[in-house]
């Protein structure tokens, strides 16, 4: 029986929830139509959007009043109610002005003060992040651990399927000569890709061109130790050397029984996580784009290939559909099973399309160029492989190196010696901004700590001549970018910092953690603006509460206007009674009066609130636009809180509706019609 008696009761509480959403959504919908019908006879309203009014707007309109006033047996209609609420506010029009004035005041300061809540939080934000910086996380080694950032590491970023860039910096010391005053500052060798991802806009001239990460090898005779060159003959299925490979995201290789063209398929292949393992050998030759199908010779003077041996998972080429074949990929390929009915893995060779080699061509130990003591005046040029930058600190050379141990490198013959200096620079070597792009300083490079294979060991470039191609605007401390490469060159084997870009912001997190599961440390702009937005939400609570004490004050205004306008109409009631309207019905009257002044205070509110929010920052920017900030905008609303406002407005007028509209269902009618 008590289950029974808590069933009834949960239905008739959802029942009566779903009568009042609708009402609630029939309100709002009926106050609009009829405030776009009074806006569209405006004479001077545009007549192509009157005609789609009365045209499809309008057949949607009562279609969907047709719907929300369902019809209720023996009772008055919604649309009825709601005519009939309206006529009796406007007989009383001064109480229902200040009643509606009171709630707009309460509703406009919450929306005030959150608006601005909402605006300081978006100008902070807009002034500390832009929105590629929100995809964009720095990863920096640990401090005091082993694990470094190379050429591998970068593969091994590039390789996180989530990742679109990985830029590597290297930051070391410069030593300025500038008419003959020198000075030490900060260096960052970077890419092209990497300074426009930073948002780094030279105000004169303009940012150097270069994305290279790895060099040319020169012709050193012998000269540069440890670096050897890959031969360019060998035989037939004769290895080359232990290489990885990446496939490409939308490739299928065919995999063959031979390192041959004409050798049997044994089926298709495509990307795994990750890179994988496998040895570069001799084979037939193949047309390529790279250059790999006819990269050598054999001893009989015939042109052979590089292949790829290595085991690899298979599929077969089959017409299928992904949706109904669980082993169908791509509608065309799959799953090739062993008899076991596991896929099958095979070691097979495929052809250098389609994918990307790690640690092919050229191979590098830990001197990548030949090195002569500080006094002895001689060096030779030196290569490397190179990849992008990122924001590091620096280790400074002082008292930490000794003359001595200093070793001079010549930069490479391919170094672009363009130069992308700050304002804080020039100030240092005293050069007029406007007249920076082309000037000439000769400049330094000191290599020291963990960005060397061996930390013990010290490098110094030959001073050498730069070019200022452009100009930033950072006043604070003096800095210069030079292209990757030209640092590379020197012999760095280690990066300072890399710079890893995601395709979308909501991958950010989950990429840093795997990089972090790696063993290196992450930093994004993304943490500054969580802490921001945390920070807000705290400030935007509390003006809301602020605001609540004015909307308070207005609902309990309302709620005494309702409470007397129940005393001045006890006739009304009753002889509304004496006429045979239920009580039910007098209690939807009186709720559906209080809940339309709660609508059009809210409504008004919002407009009020949000206009005085625009008034505030334009007032402000008088003062910004002098100091030069520019126009400042403190004032945001953003869609879904001014819908929680109506709604709030909307359950205010029901809350303080509530108490008159069942008093009046307790007034008899013939006592009522007797009242004086």
């Amino acid at each position: 029986m008590i289950k029974l008696n808590i069933k009834g009761r949960i239905s008739t509480m959802f029942h009566t929830m779903y009568q009042m959403g609708t009402f609630v959504l029939l309100l709002i919908l009926y106050m609009t139509g009829k405030g776009i019908s009074r806006l569209a006879n405006w004479r001077f309203f545009p007549k192509i959007i009157k005609n789609r009014l009365s045209g499809p707007l309008a057949l949607f309109y009562s279609k969907a009043v047709k719907i929300l006033d369902f019809k209720r047996t023996g009772t008055i209609s919604r649309i009825d109610l709601i005519e009939l609420s309206i006529r009796n506010m406007k007989a009383k029009k001064t109480r229902t002005i200040v009643t509606i004035g009171g709630m707009m005041i309460g509703i406009g300061t919450i929306v005030f003060l959150v608006s601005i809540g909402y605006g300081l939080q978006q100008l902070v934000i807009t002034r500390v992040a832009r929105l590629e910086e929100m995809r964009q996380a720095d990863i920096t080694p640990q401090a005091g651990g082993k694990v470094r950032i190379d050429d591998k590491t970068l593969n091994d970023f590039k390789d996180i399927t989530a990742v679109e860039m990985s830029l590597p910096l290297i930051a070391v010391v410069g030593r300025v000569n500038y008419q003959n005053s020198v000075s030490d500052m900060a260096v960052y060798g970077v890419t092209t890709d990497y300074l426009k991802q930073s948002a780094i806009k030279p105000i004169q001239g303009k940012i150097f061109d270069s994305n290279e990460l790895t060099a040319e090898l020169p012709d050193t005779s012998g000269k540069v130790a440890g670096v050897y060159t890959e031969s360019k003959s060998g035989e037939p299925g004769e290895k080359i050397q232990d290489v990885e490979y990446t496939i490409d995201q939308t490739s299928w290789i065919r995999v063959r029984e031979d390192a041959s063209t004409s050798a049997k398929v044994l089926g298709y292949t495509k990307r795994v996580e990750g890179s994988s393992n496998g040895e570069e050998v001799w084979g037939g030759k193949y047309t390529s784009d790279n250059g790999a199908g006819t990269a050598g010779e054999s001893e009989t003077g015939s042109t052979i290939g590089k292949w790829i041996k290595a085991p690899v998972l298979l599929w077969k080429e089959q017409t299928c559909d992904t949706e109904t074949e669980g082993d169908c990929e791509d509608g065309k390929y799959m799953v090739l099973r062993d008899e076991d009915s596991k896929q099958a893995q095979k070691e097979g060779y495929f052809a250098e399309i389609g994918l990307t080699i790690s640690g092919a061509s050229i191979k590098y130990t830990q001197v990548l160029g030949e090195t002569t003591d500080v006094s002895s005046g001689s060096a030779q040029p030196v290569t490397n492989t190179a990849t992008s930058l990122d924001w590091v600190e620096i280790a400074s050379e002082a008292g930490v190196i000794q003359t001595s141990d200093i070793k001079t490198v010549e930069l490479s013959d391919s170094a672009k010696k363009q130069a992308v200096v700050n304002r804080a620079m020039l100030k240092i070597l005293g050069i007029n901004e406007n007249e920076a792009v082309g000037k000439k300083f000769t400049a330094s490079f000191v290599v020291v700590g963990e960005l060397l294979a061996d930390p013990k060991e010290k490098i110094e470039s030959a001073p050498t001549e730069y070019t200022i191609v452009g100009v930033t605007p950072e006043e604070k401390t003096p800095v210069f970018y030079v292209p990757f490469m030209d640092l590379r060159s020197l012999g760095i084997s280690n990066y300072s910092q890399v710079k890893v870009v995601v395709k979308d912001q909501t991958d950010l997190s989950k990429t840093r953690k795997q990089i972090e599961a790696m063993g290196y440390i992450t930093r994004s702009v993304a943490d500054t603006v969580a802490q921001i937005n945390s920070l807000f939400a705290t400030a935007r609570t509390l003006l809301a509460l602020l605001g609540m004490v004015a909307l308070a004050v207005a609902a309990l205004g309302m709620f005494n206007t309702l409470t007397v306008s129940l005393l001045e109409r006890t006739r009304e009631v009753g002889l509304m009674k004496a006429m045979g309207m239920k009580s039910s019905e007098v209690q939807e009257l009186f709720l559906t009066e209080s809940m339309i002044m709660g609508f059009f205070g809210g409504v008004l509110g919002i407009f009020v609130g949000f206009l005085f929010g625009k008034l505030a920052g334009l007032f402000l920017s008088f003062f910004s636009i002098v100091r030069g900030v520019g126009f400042v905008d403190i004032s945001y609303l953003p869609f879904p809180f001014v819908l929680v406002v109506v709604f709030l407005s909307l359950l205010v007028g029901i809350a303080t509706g509530i108490y008159p509209a069942r008093r009046a269902t307790k007034i008899s009618a013939l006592n009522a019609l007797r009242y004086e």
